[in-house]
């Protein structure tokens, strides 16, 4: 009789053992499905952030651009506001620089359709064919990646 309790408990101990190992292997699942959670929406709210920043930028970016033309309307006029103007503009593209914003540069550069937008081809005497001539709209890099082409005017 004393045997058949050892092999009852034996029997009974393999049996918590494999269930030990199935709570085990399972509460380390869990846990590894929880980190690898925490990591996806950590990248999904800096994705969110990134892209709600963009929208920012180019709403910033489009007032650069009314600036742009009222310091050069004042150039011509000699307005005596053209010092403000520069001043204003110089904050705003402080401001863009802290944020990552940089302007493409385009004029003179060959045309490159990853940061350029053709409006218009145009002949030009001695400047060489896909050359950009003119500026039509700046274009802006946020840390490195487009989030607006600069519009151009391109010689033949």
């Amino acid at each position: 009789m004393e045997k058949k309790k050892k092999s009852s408990v034996s029997k009974k101990l393999e049996e918590c053992e494999k269930e030990k190992e199935e709570y085990l292997y399972g509460w380390k699942k869990a846990k590894a499905d929880l980190i690898n959670y925490k990591k996806e929406e950590a990248s999904r709210a800096e994705s969110l952030l990134k892209e709600k920043k963009r929208g920012i930028i180019l709403r910033v970016v489009s007032v650069m651009d009314s600036f742009d033309r009222a310091v050069e309307e004042a150039e011509r006029k000699e307005d005596s506001f053209y010092e403000g103007f520069l001043n204003i503009k110089k904050q705003m593209e402080d401001v863009l620089k802290k944020e990552g914003v940089e302007a493409i540069s385009s004029l003179g550069e060959e045309f490159d359709p990853s940061f350029h937008e053709v409006v218009e081809m145009i002949e030009k005497e001695g400047v060489e064919s896909g050359t950009v001539v003119e500026e039509v709209q700046k274009g802006y890099k946020m840390d490195g990646e487009l989030i607006r082409p600069s519009k151009v005017k391109v010689a033949l």
